[in-house]
């Protein structure tokens, strides 16, 4: 369990830093994070083919194991190559998504904690979710101001895995509930 807490503490650094240089320069970051995507999308596409050819036994599944490979690292060629403005947003409205999902489920297992400082992480947590549903739900919403928003999850959610690394001190005991 201490590389789970460990993994808390890097991933909260990680987040925060991407979070930082989000609000640096939005309109460049996004185009290195869009590169990015495209760079591990792609190798993860090749990864996947060398596993179909090596790895897979069954000819159907090796086809077909090539194929989601071949479709993966076309997906990271068209955003490594062209960055879309289109890629942008979908990339960004995975990223919210996937941070409000993130928000929830920290949310439950910190509401478990007895620490007192909970309460800060729980309205991290909403403050999160409230961001993305701001995100998601006004497409009129300007670019910088769309990734100023994303650049608020990143942070909060960073700050927020640092004080999980600090509040959940063995992650296999689930507290048993309280009699009323």
């Amino acid at each position: 369990m201490k590389k789970e807490r460990m993994k808390f503490l890097f991933q909260g650094v990680l987040l925060l830093i991407l979070g930082l240089l989000f609000m640096t320069d939005p309109i460049r970051q996004s185009a290195i994070l869009l590169m990015s995507i495209g760079i591990v999308l792609t190798l993860s596409g090749i990864g996947i083919i060398v596993d179909g050819l090596i790895m897979t036994k069954v000819m159907k599944y090796k086809i077909l194991r090539v194929l989601e490979g071949l479709l993966v690292s076309g997906i990271g060629f068209v955003f490594f190559l062209r960055n879309p403005a289109s890629g942008a947003f979908f990339v960004i409205s995975f990223v919210v998504i996937t941070l409000m999902m993130v928000a929830v489920t920290n949310t439950v297992a910190i509401y478990k904690s007895d620490n007192p400082i909970k309460w800060v992480a729980i309205a991290l947590n909403i403050l999160v979710i409230w961001f993305g549903v701001q995100s998601l739900l006004d497409p009129q919403l300007a670019v910088v101001i769309f990734y100023w928003t994303v650049s608020f999850q990143l942070i909060f959610t960073g700050v927020n895995h640092i004080m999980m690394y600090f509040l959940i001190k063995d992650m296999t005991v689930i507290p048993k509930p309280k009699k009323v």
